[in-house]
């Protein structure tokens, strides 16, 4: 009986520390901490050494974290890559957040949608995306909305 009991406990008690059961309240971040930012920005492709890319969205994909749509085309007859940690989002206040790493290889001529994951502090309002062909190259800035 003192078994049966004791497990009883040990299960109510790993169900509420683990979320598994949850008496109050949901799973969304309060509104204080959600990140709300612009959906799309400057529709118009643009070009950055051997590659074409544009902007197709901007979302909150969760608390303090942006995910960019972005096309990437090849406009080359050689293998190119596109890099995630290459590309920056830029603040208001000119602060910058790099990409997470990733890594898009593309064939000759080849498009491809590559989704760009982005964790941003506390307060980060997106001004533009600054997207780049090659972590060396200049990179072209995409105005938000």
């Amino acid at each position: 009986m003192i078994g049966v009991v004791l497990v009883a406990v040990i299960f109510a008690l790993w169900a509420l520390t683990t979320g598994a059961i949850r008496f109050f309240g949901d799973d969304d971040p309060p509104a204080a901490t959600r990140t709300i930012q612009p959906t799309q920005g400057d529709p118009k492709p643009v070009t950055d050494g051997d590659l074409q890319m544009q902007l197709r969205s901007l979302k909150s994909s969760g608390p303090r974290t942006l995910t960019a749509t972005v096309s990437v085309r090849n406009r080359t007859a050689a293998f190119v890559s596109f890099y995630g940690e290459s590309q920056e989002l830029v603040s208001t206040e000119s602060r910058t957040v790099a990409g997470q790493v990733s890594l898009t290889s593309l064939e000759p001529h080849e498009a491809t949608t590559v989704d760009l994951v982005f964790t941003v502090p506390e307060g980060f309002h997106a001004a533009q995306l600054q997207l780049h062909a090659a972590p060396g190259t200049a990179g072209v800035p995409i105005k938000l909305d």
